[in-house]
């Protein structure tokens, strides 16, 4: 068809290059990744990057090591129809990755199932519904949008992971001390 891309218009055109992009993990990431899993808690990551992008950024954060730690959107989809390997795909992945916002949600509603409590964190209006139905949805303050700040029940003021961290040994100090009490 006509348009801008069509080949009559790529003519006369030299290749002189190609750029690549990333969106690396924030530098505290690693460390506060790394606290969460001596702390017992599990980190998982839920994406629409492309797997192999998904896989290696969960290797540098320590969150997966191996391809079949991570379960695509597609994949889910073929399984939404039968609960049972569903929730075993769910319980087994570490990275979800093109993975769509209904799916997300069915990620979260899968979890409880498996005994986790989830902690859902986002900053947009997609992940809003599985926020909702996490047992805590925790919203960016700064970077997030008003939906997302609307429906969570925390939200990060500093827009930082870690600090989820530092409330859970702060949560857990304060749960110890009335125990004593």
């Amino acid at each position: 068809g006509e348009g801008p891309y069509d080949r009559g218009a790529m003519r006369g055109l030299r290749f002189l290059g190609l750029v690549g992009l990333i969106d690396p993990p924030r530098p505290e990431a690693f460390d506060a990744i790394a606290r969460c899993r001596s702390a017992g808690v599990d980190v998982r990551m839920v994406t629409g990057d492309h797997p192999a992008t998904a896989l290696s950024i969960a290797r540098d954060l320590g969150i997966a090591a191996d391809p079949s730690d991570v379960v695509t959107g597609a994949q889910l989809a073929a399984l939404e129809n039968d609960p049972t390997p569903h929730g075993a795909a769910v319980a087994r992945a570490r990275v979800f990755a093109r993975v769509e916002p209904r799916q997300k949600l069915g990620i979260v509603e899968s979890l409880p199932q498996a005994g986790h409590v989830v902690a859902v964190g986002g900053d947009g209006v997609n992940g809003t519904p599985a926020m909702r139905a996490a047992d805590i949805g925790v919203a960016m303050g700064r970077g997030g949008t008003d939906v997302a700040r609307d429906c969570a029940d925390l939200i990060l003021t500093d827009d930082n992971f870690a600090s989820i961290v530092d409330g859970i040994e702060e949560g857990r100090t304060a749960y110890d001390n009335v125990r004593k009490v």
